[in-house]
């Protein structure tokens, strides 16, 4: 399965060249940059969905301990259920709220990148709109 994050696919060898020129001639700039906005947008969208996804998966493992923990020290022997009474039941609310602020800072960088992606497609949208129209505004003694 493909995603807007795989690398295109060469087949052949790979040939190192240090301090020489290709033997079809050249040796650099003249090529012009392609950069396909829309594999950017998938990309910055797919962040964002796997933003939501981690966001769930958070709300999920929240339950799941907070839940294992009350059950913990509601079987525990002179303690009310809440009061903490089994060392791996706090134990696990740590481990909870580590975790939480491991999924805070994931979500940061993932909103982080994704906006950055959406910024640069629509700065090259910019740029080849802009460029166009320069192109079209050249006359030409031709017509």
């Amino acid at each position: 399965m493909s995603t807007p994050f795989d690398a295109p696919q060469h087949s052949g060898s790979t040939q190192t060249r240090l301090n020489s020129v290709p033997a079809e001639g050249g040796g650099g700039g003249g090529g012009g940059t392609n950069v396909d906005t829309q594999r950017l947008d998938e990309a910055a969208n797919a962040l964002v969905e796997l933003r939501g996804d981690t966001e769930n998966v958070d709300n999920g493992a929240d339950d799941d301990c907070l839940s294992a923990s009350r059950g913990l020290n509601k079987h525990s022997a002179g303690g009310m259920a809440e009061a903490g009474s089994w060392a791996t039941a706090g134990s696990l609310v740590t481990m909870d709220v580590r975790w939480g602020s491991q999924v805070i800072n994931l979500k940061s960088l993932l909103q982080d990148i994704s906006d950055k992606l959406h910024t640069t497609s629509g700065h090259y949208t910019s740029t080849e709109r802009e460029e166009q129209a320069r192109q079209r505004s050249i006359g030409t003694p031709f017509g």
